[in-house]
C-alpha cells in the first residue's frame, strides 16, 4: 500500500469549505475523492481571488480530486449517485440540514443501498436542536462560539479570524470522524451517520476558558492576564512578535536576557519596545525561550522552514498552468501524504467515472449529456 487511504472512495457533495477541506485531507491520504457538483458547478468556482481566471479558494479546496457533475433533480441523477453510492465507502455532504432527505439520499435511504457507507454531515448547528434548520457560515460560527469576543476583547468589541477558522476547525472534526468510523466499519462491518456541527466544534476548542467559568471563575478576557509569567504579543521597534515563558525555569532564562531579578509582561513590554524583532527573537532563540516573530502572510509563504516541510507546493492546471497550493501538515513515514492533481475543471471527469466504475458505455453517457444529467 502506498498511500494510508488507498483503495477508500469519497463521495463529495460538499461545498464552499468546512466540507471541501476534510475532503482534501482525505484525498491527500491517498482516497479516491469524487468531487460532485451541480451543472452549473458550485458557488467557489466563481468566488474571489482568481489567478489565470482559476479561483485560488476552489484550487486549494479542490485538488487531488477527481470532477463530476450531476442533477440530482433528476430521475436518472439520483439513480446514478445511488449506483455510485453502491461502490463507494463514505459520503460527506454539507447542505442544510432535511436537504438529502428531501433528495431521497438521505442515510437511511443510503445505508439500504450500502450498509457499510460513512455518511459524514457537515452543518452549522448539526442535525438535532432549537437552531439545527438554521443556515450558518463561518463568521456565525465564530461569534456564537465566543471566539470572536475573547479574540476581540483587548479592542473592546468582538473581531473574527480573516480567515475561515470556524469552517477548518469543523472539517478537522469531519476529518476524524471518517477515520474513526471507518475503523469501526472495519471492526464491525457497519458503517453508520456521523454529525458535525460547526458551532459543537468551535465550542470543543475552548478548553481553556470554558473550565474557568465551569470553575466558578470569571472568564480572563485576554490570555496575557493568565498567571502565566510573560505570555503575549509585545510591540518591538519594527514590528511584533509573540513570547511565551511561563513561571520558571523558562521565565528564569528570560530574566537574565532582561537583566532583571523578576520578569513580567510590563518589565518585557519595557525591555522590548527599542529593539528590532530579529534581534530579539535571536536572544531569545539562544536562551532557549519560546519565541517567535508576528509574521505576516507573504512572509509565512516564504519562510524557509514552512518551505521545507513542502507546505507550499506546486501543481500543473490544464487552465492556469503551475499553481501553488498549501501541503499537506501531517508527516507519515510510511504513507506519506501527496498533493499531486490540480482542482478539476467543471465535469472533467464525468465520463471517466462513469465507464470505470459503473460501466456505462460512451453512447450512455452522451445521452446522459444530452438530457443534463451530468
Amino acid at each position: 500500500m502506498g498511500e494510508i487511504l488507498e483503495g477508500i472512495r469519497v463521495l463529495d457533495l460538499t461545498h464552499f469549505m468546512a466540507g471541501p477541506f476534510c475532503t482534501i485531507l482525505l484525498a491527500d491520504m491517498g482516497a479516491e475523492v469524487i468531487k460532485i457538483e451541480p451543472l452549473w458547478g458550485e458557488a467557489l468556482r466563481m468566488s474571489p481571488p482568481a489567478y489565470r481566471g482559476l479561483a485560488t479558494n476552489f484550487a486549494f479546496l479542490n485538488r487531488n480530486k477527481r470532477g463530476m457533475t450531476l442533477n440530482l433533480k433528476s430521475k436518472r441523477g439520483i439513480e446514478i449517485f445511488e449506483a455510485l453510492t453502491k461502490k463507494s465507502d463514505v459520503v460527506i455532504e454539507n447542505f442544510t440540514p432535511g436537504t438529502m432527505d428531501r433528495l431521497g439520499l438521505g442515510y437511511d435511504r443510503l445505508k439500504e443501498i450500502n450498509p457499510r457507507v460513512v455518511y459524514v454531515s457537515v452543518s452549522g448547528f448539526g442535525q438535532s436542536g432549537p437552531y439545527t434548520n438554521r443556515p450558518s457560515f463561518d463568521i456565525i460560527a465564530q461569534a456564537m462560539s465566543g471566539i470572536a469576543s475573547l479574540t476581540g476583547a483587548q479592542v473592546g468589541r468582538p473581531v473574527y479570524t480573516s480567515d475561515y477558522l470556524g469552517d477548518s476547525v469543523p472539517a478537522l472534526y469531519a476529518t476524524i470522524s471518517v477515520l474513526a468510523a471507518l475503523y469501526y466499519r472495519s471492526v464491525s462491518g457497519r458503517g453508520q451517520k456521523v454529525d458535525v456541527a460547526q458551532l459543537d466544534c468551535m465550542v470543543s476548542i475552548l478548553p481553556s476558558v470554558v473550565c474557568y467559568l465551569l470553575a466558578g471563575e470569571t472568564v480572563p478576557q485576554s490570555r496575557r492576564k493568565y498567571p502565566m509569567g510573560v505570555y503575549g504579543m509585545f510591540k518591538a521597534a519594527d514590528g511584533y512578535l509573540a513570547v511565551a515563558a511561563p513561571p520558571g525555569a523558562i521565565s528564569d532564562r528570560l530574566a537574565r536576557i532582561v537583566d532583571a531579578q523578576e520578569v513580567d509582561g510590563a518589565v518585557f513590554e519595557k525591555w522590548v519596545g527599542d529593539k528590532p524583532v530579529a534581534e530579539v527573537v535571536e536572544k531569545l532563540k539562544g536562551a532557549e525561550v519560546p519565541v517567535g516573530p508576528a509574521m505576516s502572510i507573504d512572509q509565512v509563504v516564504s519562510d524557509p522552514h514552512v518551505l521545507s516541510r513542502e507546505m507550499i507546493v506546486e501543481v500543473d492546471h490544464p487552465q492556469a498552468g503551475r499553481i501553488k497550493v498549501n501541503g499537506f501538515p501531517i508527516k507519515f513515514s510510511e504513507t506519506p501524504g501527496r498533493v499531486e492533481l490540480a482542482p478539476p475543471l467543471l465535469g472533467q471527469h464525468n465520463e471517466q467515472i462513469l465507464r470505470e466504475i459503473l460501466g456505462l458505455s460512451v453512447e450512455e453517457v452522451v445521452k446522459l449529456r444530452e438530457e443534463k444529467v451530468i
